[in-house]
């Protein structure tokens, strides 16, 4: 069994975050630490030998990640937010998949908790959607195994050897390109369907709009300092965000152009509605709102981004 150091970066040590630890301990795999990194070193102690405690001061999660890194001596690197916590065999099932050398990341998917409150299972049935997050919803479900592009950082386990230090410009996409850096070393980033972490999500309509706004935008951060065609897809929602401002503007100068974009508007709005049907009526309208406004948000996003 080799040793694996798991990285957890925090604001405080908070209920959610001694959630996450709880679990950590509970892994089916004896040789890991533990590498906490709050803000400030929190006034309840916490006393078992395989957690470090760091305090970083008011820094990007990026920063904290790179502190926690250079403090970790695992052969493996472990990455989990502190509103997360681990499936009992995450460790154990990641590792195994490292037998092949060409591996350089394994991740899986982040599911929402059984106990979450209403909204969060909301913003969780909008993620797991392909209309609203195309292959990167593959995170929120258990999909098979794949190689992929990226994985979030709530969820992976990198080789110590090869792990790049984070980009500590970026707010978020960090774990984005910590994923790109992996693969021009001529390395897999592989998703896996046994490696499962439980991930809270936002817990209000406004909080999920915002997550999805930011996430735009530092993606579109990340493209423009880093551009490349494959980078292209995450420019999708902006397009259609595009499409329909332009087409509502036309549409009050031609007939065919309002019939046109009527149609399209209406086809759009009936694929996220069938795809967000749920045991209740207040559900299905919940999530069905939610995932439109993730396009529209994510589009304004990626817009700020670029212009920054």
């Amino acid at each position: 069994m080799k040793k694996v150091s798991i990285i957890i970066p925090c604001k405080i040590v908070d209920d959610t975050t001694r959630e996450c630890l709880e679990h950590c301990l509970d892994l089916d795999y004896d040789d890991l630490d533990i590498i906490v990194l709050p803000d400030e070193l929190p006034t309840q102690k916490i006393l078992n030998k395989k957690i470090q405690i760091i305090a970083t001061g008011n820094v990007k999660p990026a920063v904290k990640r790179n502190i926690g890194m250079k403090k970790a001596v695992g052969t493996f690197i472990a990455s989990i937010d502190s509103d997360a916590y681990p499936h009992p065999d995450w460790l154990k099932n990641a590792v195994k998949y490292f037998d092949d050398q060409n591996v350089g990341l394994v991740g899986g998917p982040n599911l929402t908790p059984p106990d979450s409150s209403p909204f969060e299972k909301i913003s969780g049935y909008a993620l797991a959607n392909y209309f609203v997050l195309g292959e990167a919803s593959s995170r929120y479900y258990i999909a098979d195994k794949h190689a992929t592009r990226e994985l979030p950082s709530c969820n992976y386990i990198s080789r110590a050897s090869i792990s790049p230090l984070y980009d500590e410009t970026l707010l978020t996409a960090e774990d984005s390109k910590f994923c790109f850096d992996i693969t021009k070393k001529g390395y897999t980033i592989l998703y896996v369907p046994d490696a499962i972490v439980y991930h809270h999500r936002r817990n209000s309509f406004t909080g999920h709009v915002r997550q999805m706004y930011v996430y735009g935008r530092d993606i579109a951060a990340l493209t423009r300092k880093e551009f490349s065609l494959s980078k292209l897809y995450y420019i999708l929602p902006t397009i259609g965000l595009a499409g329909f401002v332009l087409g509502l503007l036309l549409s009050f100068f031609n007939f065919y152009f309002r019939a046109l974009f009527s149609l399209v508007v209406f086809f759009y709005l009936m694929i996220i509605l069938f795809t967000s049907i749920h045991d209740d009526f207040q559900t299905t309208m919940r999530v069905w709102a939610t995932s439109i406004a993730s396009h529209f948000a994510y589009g304004w996003g990626w817009i700020a981004g670029i212009m920054k």
